[in-house]
C-alpha cells in the first residue's frame, strides 16, 4: 500500500515538474522572440542612422569641394526642376 502511494506521489510530482519545465521553456522562447524582434529593429534603425550620417557627410564634402573650386550656387531663376 505504501509503495503504490509513493509511486503515485512520485508520478504526480514528476508530472508537475514536467509542466513547470514546459511552461518555463515557452516563456523563455517568447522572451527570446521579443528580444530578437527588438534587436532587429535596433539594427535597422542603426543602419538608417548610418545612412543619414553618411549622406550628410557626403553633402558636406560636396559643399567643401565646391567652395574650394569656387563654384557658385545657382539662383532660383536659373534652377530648373524636372519632375
Amino acid at each position: 500500500m505504501h509503495k503504490s502511494f509513493f509511486f503515485i506521489l512520485l508520478l504526480v510530482i514528476s508530472f508537475f515538474v514536467y509542466l513547470w519545465q514546459q511552461n518555463t521553456s515557452i516563456r523563455f522562447a517568447y522572451k527570446i522572440s521579443a528580444l530578437q524582434t527588438e534587436y532587429n529593429n535596433i539594427i535597422s534603425e542603426n543602419d538608417n542612422l548610418r545612412l543619414k550620417i553618411n549622406s550628410m557627410l557626403a553633402l558636406e564634402k560636396m559643399y567643401k569641394i565646391a567652395k574650394e573650386r569656387n563654384f557658385v550656387v545657382a539662383d532660383d531663376q536659373n534652377t530648373v526642376y524636372i519632375e
